[in-house]
């Protein structure tokens, strides 16, 4: 079963978007401390990885996110 993948998106757009959501939701004060706060964080990714998804496979991930998706 072939999995349809979208390109991905334009990282300068992603993160203007975000940065907007995360402004409307929470304020520009909060949002500027919170940006700071995790900019300034040293993150290891891998780790972060390893919790976040455990060893699911970038199939299970796209199944889950599409169901999720549907469910909207």
């Amino acid at each position: 079963m072939a999995v349809k993948t979208e390109s991905l998106p334009d990282i300068k757009i992603l993160k203007s978007e975000a940065i907007e959501a995360i402004v409307k939701n929470i304020g520009i004060t909060k949002a500027a401390f919170f940006i700071r706060e995790t900019i300034a964080q040293k993150m290891d990714y891998l780790e972060i990885k390893e919790k976040l998804f455990g060893s699911k496979t970038a199939s299970e991930l796209y199944n889950e996110i599409s169901a999720w998706k549907k469910s909207d």
